[in-house]
């Protein structure tokens, strides 16, 4: 079966946030441990489906492999936080949430309309079959086809590069820090599909800070 492929557009952000993160002279020791030397030279900045999904997975492989698993998974954190700043500014993304009235809704309302906003973002991009469920005041965001862990095995959650994502579009959308973002099942442990439980409260703990 033919890999799955994401926009060059979304691959090209992607590196960005990594090399964000931690520099270039690094992502290139990552691209090599990663056997991506050839991504040295960002894809072509289009919409074109061209980035394998794999090379995704690769990438967050080689982080912890290069710096150890808990460095390297906060470095993963760290890099999707970045992302959804590259997304925002070359998409054009969240940018009709940012009208007069959104910042005058409810914390949990800014909430929901961000997680399914990145939802509906991602499922047109990348295909990823993201879906949101709905408990009291928290949410499950569901990944069905997670392009971060593709094809690892892992004894833990790994999908930190989301998690960061999330915590950042949450941060974004409520003006502040008062939702924590936690990986709960993630295929690369055997789980049938990736899941990230959303709380809300003055006490939540961002996911990645410890």
């Amino acid at each position: 079966m033919e890999e799955a492929r994401i926009p060059n557009k979304i691959g090209r952000i992607l590196l960005m946030a990594v090399e964000g993160t931690i520099g270039s002279d690094n992502l290139q020791t990552i691209l090599a441990r990663a056997g991506l030397r050839h991504l040295a030279t960002y894809p072509p900045d289009n919409i074109e489906r061209e980035f394998p999904t794999g090379y995704v997975s690769r990438l967050m492989t080689a982080l912890e492999e290069i710096y150890g698993v808990g460095k390297g998974r906060e470095l993963a954190f760290r890099s999707g936080r970045r992302s959804f700043h590259l997304g925002a500014q070359d998409l054009g993304l969240f940018l009709d949430l940012a009208g007069l009235t959104f910042p005058l809704l409810p914390a949990q309302v800014r909430a929901k309309i961000g997680l399914e906003t990145l939802a509906e973002i991602l499922n047109r991009f990348g295909n990823q079959g993201v879906h949101i469920t709905q408990e009291n005041a928290s949410f499950t965001w569901v990944v069905e086809r997670c392009g971060i862990c593709q094809g690892r095995t892992t004894t833990a959650p790994c999908c930190h590069f989301l998690t960061g994502l999330l915590q950042e579009t949450l941060r974004w959308s409520t003006g502040g820090d008062s939702f924590s973002v936690a990986e709960v099942s993630c295929t690369a442990t055997g789980a049938p599909h990736c899941a990230f439980q959303v709380h809300s409260g003055p006490s939540a703990r961002r996911a990645g800070d410890e």
